[in-house]
């Protein structure tokens, strides 16, 4: 009788997740998460190559698992029965100390080994931009991320064995360019290590850590930085869980907050215009408060990642009487920094090629330019696909 009740309860529970799934499916048919920061996948399309390549199988698989009943509810409770058990790894993300670190392996998540192919790739992609504009200074600031200030202290030592260390990949990449000048960052932000410098939930820098590098980069790029006590600090958030959470789920690692700054005297009025897909659009402010009542609150600097951004002030350069243009070719890391440097140029046109798929050259002159800026970290360098777009013509 206890077997025929329990495989009863069993048929039961097997029958309900699936059918209380199909009930409570969302509208649309591509749905956001905001928790996982992702759209979910569509259902597949049916047919007869798909069913017989097995594709269909696969895609609905896919589409299931995205919208079962509780699925975040049943990942968070897994990671945390697993971190009770010890582990500290999750989806090539760890947590100690309330930190949770994305590494940079020798293997990446689904197991393929790493490779420099793909920096030296990006590297030749520099070079040759740089080579085209002789006449136009070209700069490279490589950034570490959080693993590669605190990873020496925090991982384990088999999980230091296989991740790159990233100091040594920035030495590398930056010694092999010629006729483009590299900016050093990793040591301020070192020396800054204790200091509220990287988010503990996300895998961008706090907007002070953006301002160590902003600081380190003046001599460098020629212009004066504005101290810290030049700023005014607002708080827009303390509840931030960015992209590392949305891996893990875990709650036990203390929310982040987001600063913006401004200048405390005379700030500048900016204006930001964004193009994409054909579509323009202005705005007076480069800060987007509407991002902080939502998940992606990084964004709250200058607004989601678009092709091309450009801001302009009505002041000019601290200590400077010429007006100074810089072009960035960048990640998502300089959108934290542009509420410091666009304190000093009088235009900045922020360049992301992940949104871009025309040649550059039909958008913007860099001739136009006083300043060239590749700006990345070191992650999404070691595996962008898109720097190559500057090759096409």
């Amino acid at each position: 009788m206890y077997k025929k009740i329990g495989i009863l309860l069993f048929m039961i529970l097997l029958l309900f997740f699936p059918v209380i799934t199909l009930l409570t499916l969302p509208k649309e048919a591509k749905p956001f998460s905001e928790n996982e920061n992702r759209y979910l996948s569509e259902f597949p399309k049916l047919n007869p190559k798909s069913v017989a390549e097995e594709e269909f199988m696969t895609g609905f698989d896919t589409w299931l698992s995205d919208r079962f009943f509780g699925r975040e509810r049943w990942i968070s409770t897994k990671n945390n029965i697993e971190e009770a058990l010890g582990k500290t790894e999750t989806s090539t993300v760890y947590t100690k100390d309330d930190r949770m670190l994305q590494i940079l392996s020798e293997y990446d998540s689904i197991g393929a080994p790493y490779s420099v192919e793909t920096i030296d790739k990006n590297l030749n992609v520099i070079q040759t931009f740089a080579d085209a504009y002789p006449d136009t200074p070209v700069y490279f600031m490589l950034c570490p991320t959080s693993v590669g200030i605190y990873g020496q202290e925090l991982l384990p030592e088999a999980v230091k064995n296989v991740t790159i260390d990233e100091q040594s990949m920035i030495s590398d990449c930056y010694n092999k360019l010629d006729h483009v000048t590299v900016i050093p960052v990793a040591e301020s932000l070192y020396a800054a290590k204790d200091e509220y410098i990287y988010y503990r939930t996300d895998h961008h820098w706090t907007s002070l850590g953006a301002y160590k590098a902003y600081a380190a980069a003046g001599e460098i790029l020629g212009y004066t930085p504005y101290s810290l006590d030049d700023f005014s600090v607002t708080t827009g958030s303390t509840e931030f869980q960015g992209t590392l959470f949305s891996k893990t789920l875990d709650q036990s690692v203390t929310k982040d907050t987001i600063d913006l700054y401004t200048l405390a005297e005379n700030p500048i009025d900016f204006n930001l215009t964004t193009l994409s897909g054909g579509n323009s659009a202005s705005y007076d402010s480069i800060f987007f408060p509407e991002y902080l009542e939502v998940k992606d609150k990084y964004s709250t600097y200058t607004g989601q990642n678009m092709g091309i951004v450009t801001i302009t002030g009505a002041g000019t350069q601290k200590n400077q009487q010429e007006e100074k243009s810089l072009l960035i070719i960048k990640d998502s890391y300089a959108n934290s920094m542009i509420q410091f440097l666009a304190n000093n140029y009088t235009t900045i046109t922020m360049l992301d090629l992940r949104y871009l798929n025309q040649p550059y050259s039909s958008l913007i002159q860099v001739e136009d330019y006083d300043q060239v800026l590749f700006l990345y970290n070191c992650i999404t360098f070691s595996d962008d696909g898109d720097l190559i777009k500057l090759n096409l013509q």
